[in-house]
């Protein structure tokens, strides 16, 4: 059990070892891949403009600023803002949303508007929804929202008597594009190469079956290793190679 433990110590040292003497390579496939992954990016993204609208219900009757509310107006209010969310996304408010921007002269589908859409309720106040529009055109995003805002009352104003929605922070046409990710995929582009890179190094240096040095000599002779001398013709760099290994069958030279 030791002798097995410390031949597996010794291959892994091996391995460090290959991998040490070979980590320029690695790092320069590790850089080439970054910025690879980087340029491809920069080159397929396509900007994407987000506006947001917010929206939050509110209770008609009465002062809906008032401080002191209702358990029961709480939970209606909590309820419309689910309501909303879903009745968003449903095809009979998508189309009709639709047919607005057709005839701002957008040529927008019902299914693209979905896809375009996202709303969700606000974690920390869930009387408030964020109602968010994603496109290529930041003027079309800010449009949608718009449309959003202007149609808020109408989705739920059957739905619980007494509430509805109302805008609680207008859009605004936004400023710069999303980010692309860049960074992030080139993170991912090193990372691969660096891993990618390792394996090739350590698959190579498992499947050569060359002779580098005595101890592989004696594994492939089976006759025992009694150990090297320098080969005064060549340089020594250290390692395993350069070297002229002898073994006690017949004194024979065997050089890498």
């Amino acid at each position: 059990m030791e002798e097995k433990s410390k031949e597996s110590y010794i291959d892994i040292g091996k391995i460090l070892l290959v991998l040490w003497q070979r980590a320029i390579w690695i790092v320069a496939s590790t850089v080439i891949l970054a910025a690879l992954a980087y340029a491809v990016t920069l080159i397929t993204w396509k900007p994407i403009y987000t506006s947001e609208v917010q929206l939050y219900t509110v209770m008609e009757a009465g002062d809906d600023k008032a401080t002191e509310v209702t358990t029961s107006q709480i939970s209606i209010r909590r309820n419309v803002a689910a309501l909303y969310v879903k009745a968003i996304k449903k095809p009979d408010s998508l189309a009709k949303m639709a047919n607005q921007l057709k005839a701002d002269g957008y040529d927008i589908t019902e299914s693209k508007l979905n896809k375009m859409l996202e709303a969700y309720i606000d974690s920390d106040a869930s009387e408030i929804i964020h109602v968010r529009a994603r496109t290529g055109d930041k003027k079309l995003s800010l449009r949608i929202c718009e449309i959003v805002g202007a149609e808020a009352e109408n989705l739920v104003k059957d739905a619980y008597i007494g509430c509805t929605v109302a805008i609680f922070n207008n859009p605004r046409e936004a400023v710069k594009p999303d980010s692309s990710k860049a960074v992030r995929n080139m993170v991912l582009g090193a990372a691969a190469g660096f891993i990618l890179s390792c394996i090739v190094v350590i698959a190579i240096y498992l499947l050569d079956r060359s002779i580098k040095n005595g101890e592989d000599l004696e594994k492939l002779s089976g006759v025992r290793y009694l150990g090297e001398i320098p080969d005064i013709n060549e340089t020594f760099k250290g390692g395993d190679k350069y070297y002229s290994s002898y073994a006690r069958a017949g004194g024979e030279r065997s050089g890498t």
